[in-house]
């Protein structure tokens, strides 16, 4: 547990750090020597308890700044990158995660690789056989493209 210091104390400390704050360290004795500077207490004692306290101040907020600092950057880190479809061309991770719904299947029955993309059935074109299987992804892969006749 910490001490308990008077309120002369923190308010006198308050009081510099708002008006002299960015000349104040986290080190003690280059603090103590600018409250001698700043103030005209006499009493030792009450000098470096303030002194200390604003040492203290200033440590707790740079704690708090690197916390922070630290926070940012790992938010940083979770935002989504860029990964790459099939084709290689960089898509963002919300486009990749939209759903069935938005992805239509290429007429022609594309390149007869099997893809990443899940879509529903749809009615065959005109000229294919309309027997169709589903492969482990749930991708449309018609008869023809099986046979190899595509």
């Amino acid at each position: 547990m910490g001490k308990v210091r008077i309120g002369k104390v923190k308010s006198i400390s308050n009081e510099l750090v708002l008006k002299f704050g960015g000349v104040f360290t986290t080190n003690f004795e280059e603090n103590k020597k600018l409250v001698q500077q700043y103030t005209d207490i006499t009493s030792k004692r009450l000098k470096n308890r303030v002194a200390g306290y604003i040492t203290r101040l200033k440590v707790n907020e740079k704690k708090r700044e690197e916390a922070e600092a630290a926070e940012a950057e790992k938010v940083a880190e979770s935002e989504p990158k860029q990964t790459l479809d099939i084709e290689g061309e960089p898509k963002a991770l919300e486009e990749t995660a939209e759903g069935p719904e938005s992805q239509e299947p290429e007429a022609g029955g594309g390149s007869g690789e099997p893809t990443d993309e899940t879509t529903t059935e749809a009615a065959p074109a005109e000229g294919e056989n309309a027997e169709t299987s589903t492969d482990v992804k749930g991708a449309v892969i018609n008869s023809l493209e099986i046979d190899g006749l595509i």
